[in-house]
């Protein structure tokens, strides 16, 4: 671990605030105390003292940029000849990066992983060629993925508890058309869904009673599918995998298979479908690596007439995630 980055004790309170905030960022102060059993003042106090200590990072607002027209590429690179300002540098450039959603630090085959929100293949080719115009000399390797989908599954490990349930986030291929204001309001939640109203309005410049409108438009609609956290997970004691997934023959039952084994392992936390050199990507936190492998094991195990091969990534930095990393006028 970092020595700048200590380790925070989570009490159960905290481990059940976080798990419900994980499925609701949005929800108030009041409808979480009832969940988490605290009064309303003792849940903000609560989430203060979480954000303070670095545990929550922000609360992010999931928006489905499929029903947007985009489509989501992942990116990994293989870097080399690269010092720490030339590392600092790439990261700093791929942060601002208008199109860019994700990004993190890895270790294993790749050094860096990033996804690209694009509305077709054209554009892109455009945005990755910039990006190698720019800093091609350190790339030594990449590999690029559609992703189709990537239902996430809920943080139970958060309470000690094996099993977890599944959450579809934005699977229609029904584009949606919204117009600037909409964009104001996504943008103005996307890295702060506790928001309230009337910043939101302040902010994009219209009335409280539009804003309600357009929310409870863009939630029926499929736009915006949910609120959780992005957590530092190195602060709680926990660490990041990624599993790439090559299989023999590729048919929705593996993919439901796929869905059950995450069902019934809570430290999944995503199963995503994709399209390239590898058909999926399993991501996970776990406490250690101990943790991680009795995982794989079992993977390998309930999968092993299908497994070809596997890339095991350790996750070990975030530096963005943004479901909506749009410039809005």
């Amino acid at each position: 671990m970092n020595k700048n980055n200590k380790m925070e004790k989570l009490s159960l309170k905290d481990r059940k605030l976080l798990y419900w905030l994980d499925q609701n960022s949005r929800a108030t102060n009041k409808e979480l105390g009832k969940k988490v059993g605290l009064t309303e003042q003792a849940i903000g106090y609560k989430i203060k003292k979480l954000q303070e200590k670095g545990i929550i990072k922000n609360f992010v607002t999931f928006i489905n940029t499929v029903g947007l027209g985009y489509t989501h590429y992942r990116v990994f690179l293989k870097l080399y000849n690269l010092n720490e300002e030339n590392e600092n540098a790439i990261i700093n450039s791929l942060t601002q990066n208008q199109n860019i959603r994700w990004i993190a630090s890895v270790s294993g085959k790749y050094d860096l992983s990033f996804s690209v929100l694009a509305k077709n293949p054209l554009e892109f080719l455009d945005i990755y060629q910039r990006i190698e115009k720019e800093h091609g000399k350190y790339i030594i390797e990449k590999n690029i993925l559609v992703n189709v989908r990537s239902p996430g599954f809920s943080r139970n490990y958060l309470l000690g508890k094996q099993e977890s349930k599944m959450m579809e986030y934005g699977v229609t291929n029904e584009v949606k058309e919204i117009d600037e204001i909409d964009k104001k309001i996504l943008k103005s939640l996307s890295q702060n869904s506790r928001k309230n109203i009337i910043d939101i309005a302040r902010e994009t410049k219209t009335t409280v009673d539009i804003v309600k409108y357009r929310l409870r438009k863009m939630k029926e609609e499929g736009i915006i599918t949910g609120f959780t956290i992005q957590m530092d997970l190195e602060r709680m004691g926990y660490e990041f995998y990624s599993i790439l997934v090559y299989t023999s023959n590729v048919h929705q039952d593996i993919e439901k298979m796929m869905h059950t084994f995450a069902e019934y392992h809570s430290n999944i936390l995503f199963v995503a479908r994709t399209i390239g050199s590898w058909e999926f990507e399993v991501l996970l936190e776990v406490k250690n690596y101990v943790e991680f492998e009795k995982i794989l094991k079992e993977f390998r195990r309930q999968f092993s007439n299908q497994l070809r091969n596997i890339e095991i990534l350790r996750l070990t930095k975030e530096y963005k995630y943004d479901f909506f990393p749009f410039k809005v006028d």
